[in-house]
């Protein structure tokens, strides 16, 4: 064995590799069965990184880790939330996980995740990730730039393009290429395919089976769990039993069948190669979206959409009953005034154009209408606004007077004193006075004019600012 070459095995740099793959969850074992075997369930630590291009990728890698090891096997994590994640990292240990690369980068800045256990970073698929917007590119060079030497990287992709192969050159040294072992070799296949999602393909299949009503038919399908699936949905819609047209298959294909129904894409042209070995008379393919070129560049042929008959029925359904609305408005007849206000118009458009602009007016009113009456419901449905409170309101005696009276008996000159002035008013000392305006009524000894008793100075004379002056010692 070379120097050079012990060296690449013992810092883990002949471990790099590049698979191209068809992007489809068949392909997961390929790719991911190497980095799930060297993960050590006693160290505790996250040992294997995934990056993808979104949350629903994750999930769906996840879903082909768990038919790949079974429930008691190594489970691949999904990391749709940084904040969700975080809180599981932290109650239990988690040996893989696989996410975005913002989310990956935003545990690792919460020190949520360690990047010095990693064994093996995965790029699923990099055609996609490196196609992302800048936040996730800077995401990405940060993690691959933490990664530990020793660290196997691994890239997966669709097709080999300028941006994969700058990316191996500059952080795969010395990478193995995974090329499929059939090339290009084959006839172009024309095709037609139905967009689903990862939840909608029973429901899609029904819908498929329902427009083309096959006289025979093959489901393809690549694992077990897809096979139950197809299985239970077959038996639901009658085709149950040995000798039924419609038949579920692990990728055999008897001669002359009509139909071959790919459930997913074929995991590779040689999948694809027996299917058409059988002279079928229609190839239709449940391809999610982002499969669709890596669907075109398998078949090399005419690959077109199969348009299932319910949307467009329902679309049909719709214009039937407009006509038939335009045909009771004119049955009932029109008013001489909306044909003089039309008539002009005769003389530049033809009559079914007026029609039509006058129907695209009808359309644009009701769905105004339509915006008004759901606004009127939203603010029926809004809770009310909550109660004003009621202006502070002044008490009516205002402040008490300066004499010391209490506000509850009654305003100046009412015959309210306070305590000293009641006194004073009683035959008190005349030293003390009374308050202004407290003075009892005459003959208690509160004079009128709000000072002592006459012949005791004061007399006649008004109190400046509610200020008495005291009788004179000397009288």
């Amino acid at each position: 064995m070379e120097p050079e070459e012990k060296e690449e095995r013992g810092s883990g740099r002949s471990q790099n590799v590049v698979h191209t793959l068809p992007r489809s969850m068949a392909s997961v074992p390929g790719f991911l069965t190497g980095p799930l075997e060297r993960i050590d369930p006693a160290a505790g630590v996250t040992q294997l990184l995934v990056l993808t291009t979104d949350a629903e990728s994750a999930v769906a890698l996840a879903g082909a880790v768990l038919r790949m090891t079974g429930p008691a096997g190594i489970e691949l994590l999904p990391v749709t939330t940084a904040r969700r994640t975080a809180r599981l990292m932290a109650g239990r240990p988690v040996l893989a996980a696989a996410g975005s690369p913002r989310d990956i980068r935003d545990l690792i800045r919460g020190s949520h995740l360690k990047l010095d256990s990693i064994k093996a970073v995965v790029l699923a698929w990099a055609d996609e990730i490196l196609a992302g917007e800048a936040g996730d590119i800077e995401a990405r060079e940060a993690i691959m730039s933490e990664l530990p030497r020793e660290a196997a990287r691994i890239v997966v992709t669709s097709r080999s393009e300028g941006r994969v192969n700058a990316f191996a050159e500059r952080y795969l040294r010395r990478a193995h290429r995974d090329l499929p072992i059939e090339g290009a070799e084959g006839e172009p296949v024309a095709l037609q395919y139905v967009t689903v999602s990862a939840s909608s393909r029973p429901v899609a299949l029904r819908r498929l089976l329902d427009d083309m009503d096959p006289p025979s038919a093959a489901v393809i399908v690549h694992g077990p769990e897809a096979e139950d699936e197809v299985s239970k949905t077959l038996r639901l819609l009658g085709y149950g039993g040995g000798s039924t047209p419609v038949r579920v298959s692990r990728g055999e294909v008897e001669p002359s069948t009509y139909a071959v129904i790919f459930y997913e894409i074929p995991s590779s042209r040689a999948d694809l190669n027996t299917a058409v070995a059988a002279g079928p008379v229609s190839i239709v393919v449940l391809a999610e979206p982002r499969e669709l070129a890596t669907l075109r560049q398998m078949s090399r042929g005419d690959v077109r959409p199969f348009t299932l008959s319910a949307p467009g029925n329902e679309a049909r359904e719709r214009e039937v009953a407009l006509r038939r609305e335009l045909e009771s408005v004119l049955d009932a007849g029109v008013a001489s005034r909306d044909l003089l206000a039309l008539e002009p118009l005769l003389e530049r458009h033809d009559g079914i154009e007026i029609a039509a602009a006058a129907l695209r007016l009808l359309e644009k009113e009701r769905s105004l209408r339509k915006a008004a009456e759901l606004s009127v419901r939203k603010a029926a449905d809004a809770p009310p606004p909550p109660a004003e409170k009621p202006a502070f309101e002044r008490s009516r005696g205002g402040p008490p007077p300066r004499g010391g009276g209490s506000p509850s008996r009654g305003p100046a000159g009412r015959g309210g004193a306070g305590p000293r002035g009641e006194a004073g008013a009683r035959g008190g000392p005349p030293s003390r006075g009374t308050s202004p305006g407290r003075g009892g009524p005459p003959g208690r000894g509160g004079a009128p004019g709000r000072s002592g008793p006459p012949g005791r100075g004061g007399e006649g004379r008004p109190p400046r600012d509610g200020y008495t002056r005291p009788p004179r010692r000397d009288r």
